[in-house]
C-alpha cells in the first residue's frame, strides 16, 4: 500500500508547485501563457492517469497482470519481427540445403515451393507487409516496375477481400513459418 501513499504525495507535490509557480505579468495573455497552460494540463492529466492505473492495479490484480502480459508479448513480438532481408537469408539457406540433395531424392512439395518463391523473386512480384508484430509475404499480380495499364489501373490490383489468397508466408518471432514447414522433410530419405 506504499504506492497508494505515493500517489497522494505526488498530488500534494503537484498542488504545491502549481501554487508556487506563477507566470510574470509580462507573459499574461500571450502565447507563452497558453503554452504553459497546455503543458500544465497535460502533466496533470497524465499524472491522474498514472495514479488511476496504480490504484486499479491494487483493486484488480488479475486484470492488470493480463494487460501487462499482453503488452509485454506484443513488445517482444515487435522486437523479433522478421523483415525481407531475414526472409531472403532463410530462403538462400534453405535453397542451399536443397541443392545438396540429388533431384530424384528431393521432396516434391519443398522443391515446388522453393521454385515458386524463386520465380516470384525473379519476376519482382514478391512483396512484404510488416504489421508490427508479424510480416506477411505475398505475391502480387504484377511486377513492381511494370508500367502497363493493367498494372497501374486501380481496378486490377489485389483487393482487400481476396488479399488472403495471395499470402504465401507469415513471419513471426524471427521465423517464416510456412517456409519452415515446407522444408521440414525436404529430403525424402531423411530419417
Amino acid at each position: 500500500m506504499s504506492l497508494m501513499r505515493v500517489g497522494g504525495r505526488v498530488t500534494a507535490l503537484r498542488q504545491k508547485l502549481g501554487d508556487k509557480f506563477v507566470l510574470p505579468e509580462r507573459f499574461k495573455d500571450t502565447f507563452v501563457e497558453k503554452w504553459f497552460k497546455y503543458w500544465n494540463g497535460l502533466v496533470r492529466d497524465y499524472s491522474e492517469v498514472a495514479i488511476g492505473v496504480v490504484k486499479e492495479t491494487y483493486t484488480k490484480p488479475k486484470k492488470s497482470l493480463a494487460y501487462g502480459t499482453g503488452i509485454l508479448c506484443m513488445y517482444k513480438a515487435a522486437q523479433h519481427n522478421p523483415d525481407d532481408e531475414a526472409f531472403m537469408t532463410v530462403l538462400r539457406r534453405q535453397t542451399n540445403r536443397m541443392i545438396m540433395v540429388a533431384p530424384e531424392l528431393q521432396n516434391r512439395v519443398s522443391a515446388d515451393y522453393l521454385l515458386m518463391l524463386e520465380r516470384a523473386i525473379n519476376q519482382k512480384k514478391l512483396r512484404f507487409l510488416s504489421l508490427g508484430i508479424c510480416t506477411l509475404v505475398w505475391v502480387d499480380l504484377y511486377a513492381e516496375d511494370d508500367c502497363t495499364y493493367p498494372a497501374i489501373c486501380e481496378f486490377t490490383k489485389v483487393g482487400y477481400l481476396n488479399f488472403h489468397e495471395r499470402v504465401i508466408d507469415v513471419g513471426f518471432c524471427n521465423e517464416f513459418w510456412r517456409l519452415k514447414w515446407k522444408m521440414r522433410d525436404y529430403d525424402v530419405n531423411f530419417l
